[in-house]
């Protein structure tokens, strides 16, 4: 019974997620991405999608700790749920990149994107996720 209510939220929030994901999108075609003002709402969107990206490794874990009858000692777990969310933040890079040379080389649009942007949302990235680790360490353990 457990294991169904931890995958039900699992679910709703891959499609939280995917809602974000469009929702991101819709407010990046809006915005011109060359301003500073762009610069400033990706870094937020970078930082909320870093504490949403351990909200959701969490839940993974929780699943798999509760499947498996595993135990694992507190700080290795936050160890593990942080690094989770660096790697969700390194497949949204990929993508973004993908993305960015797609407009590029195939729609003709300039590109925004470099690598020190890549690295600067990867911070941004485990910054939101330390945020959530720090929040759930004190409030919801």
């Amino acid at each position: 019974m457990e294991d169904k209510i931890l995958l039900r939220r699992i679910y709703i929030l891959l499609a939280i997620g995917g809602l974000f994901v469009i929702f991101i999108r819709i407010v990046g075609l809006m915005m011109d991405n060359a301003t500073y003002f762009a610069w400033w709402v990706a870094n937020f969107f970078h930082t909320i999608g870093g504490f949403y990206a351990f909200i959701f490794t969490k839940a993974v874990f929780q699943y798999y700790k509760s499947r498996n009858k595993i135990v694992f000692p507190s700080g290795l777990e936050f160890f593990i749920l942080i690094g989770g969310a660096i790697i969700l933040g390194v497949f949204w890079e990929w993508y973004e990149l993908i993305l960015d040379r797609y407009e590029l080389l195939v729609l003709g649009l300039p590109s925004v994107a470099s690598y020190a942007d890549n690295i600067g949302d990867l911070a941004f990235d485990a910054l939101g996720a330390l945020i959530a680790a720090i929040f759930y360490g004190r409030h919801l353990k």
